[in-house]
């Protein structure tokens, strides 16, 4: 349910070789600015805001001005420079040190920064229990749509997701746990880490950039399209996993094609689902969740 809802955290640090560390968004609220290519402030033209606006629509406006741009690796600043530079060292001391350690000077040096997938607000559909449609499956935490968040997702309802849902889910597995049976357990070493394999590897990375490219912070139908027609066409090759690796490309497509489908079937723009297309939001249809059911998505209250 709710599959085409994924949260973007709008300001992740973008260099070579260096982890996708996110920066939090109290930089900004501390007074850090953001600017483009040219080094510009360019969130007042966004929203009255400026750099505290909603999170989705700030990383809309970093991807059209990375657009823009026309670099040939784009990304924008976030500029804390203007700060005291010993007050910021104090207030984020992790993302301080986490930085320097790739040489560069929070308090002396702008940072590049670009979205970055963030947070699944949607998952696999549960009571309040945790309990699924299928008997024996419970999910919670990230993987799970609880109904806990909207469109959006506020950063302390992730942790009501994992902590409440998650005790409330053990509890009711407890009371209904059955011993496992031989079948079950050597069904569970049937899988191994196995050797590496690069052809999984490239379509990892395949579904990482269609999905980015395609269903990312902007989207179109032809986009969306094009990427259902990619990942459709890419299931042959992982219908019959032999490694753990595999297992986890094969779920990465699946996945990625709910995303997709579900983008497709919403025709509005509502918190971190944008379309191009359909800028606005359409309550009469779509004030409600999605929900997948085999090859269909339908629109539940």
């Amino acid at each position: 349910s709710d599959m085409e809802f994924v949260q973007f955290h709008s300001t992740a640090l973008y260099m070579n070789k260096v982890p996708r560390f996110l920066l939090s968004e109290a930089l900004r609220t501390e007074g850090g600015c953001l600017r483009n290519f040219e080094l510009n402030r360019f969130m007042g033209k966004y929203h009255p805001l400026g750099e505290q606006a909603p999170r989705d629509l700030v990383a809309r406006a970093i991807v059209h001005e990375m657009e823009v741009s026309r670099a040939k690796d784009p990304f924008v600043y976030l500029d804390l420079t203007h700060l005291n530079a010993a007050k910021v060292q104090k207030r984020f001391p992790r993302i301080y040190a986490t930085c320097m350690l790739h040489n560069l000077d929070i308090t002396e040096d702008v940072i590049p920064v670009r979205p970055a997938a963030h947070y699944s607000i949607g998952g696999v559909r549960t009571d309040l229990d945790g309990k699924t449609s299928l008997t024996g499956l419970y999910a919670a935490g990230e993987a799970a749509a609880t109904g806990v968040h909207g469109a959006n997702r506020l950063p302390g309802n992730s942790l009501l997701e994992a902590l409440v849902y998650g005790a409330r889910a053990g509890k009711a597995m407890r009371e209904q746990a059955k011993p496992v049976s031989r079948q079950g357990a050597e069904a569970k070493a049937a899988y191994s880490n196995g050797p590496v394999d690069a052809g999984v590897e490239e379509l990892i990375g395949q579904i990482q950039i269609l999905l980015e490219n395609e269903v990312g912070i902007v989207r179109t139908r032809v986009r969306i399209q094009k990427a259902i027609k990619s990942l459709e066409e890419m299931a042959p090759k992982l219908a019959h996993p032999k490694t753990r690796r595999a297992c986890e490309a094969s779920n990465l497509q699946l996945a990625g094609l709910l995303v997709a489908r579900s983008a497709l079937a919403r025709e509005e723009s509502r918190g971190a689902h944008y379309r191009m297309d359909y800028p606005d939001h359409d309550d009469k249809k779509f004030l409600k969740h999605s929900v997948i059911r085999g090859d269909k998505v339908v629109f539940v209250s």
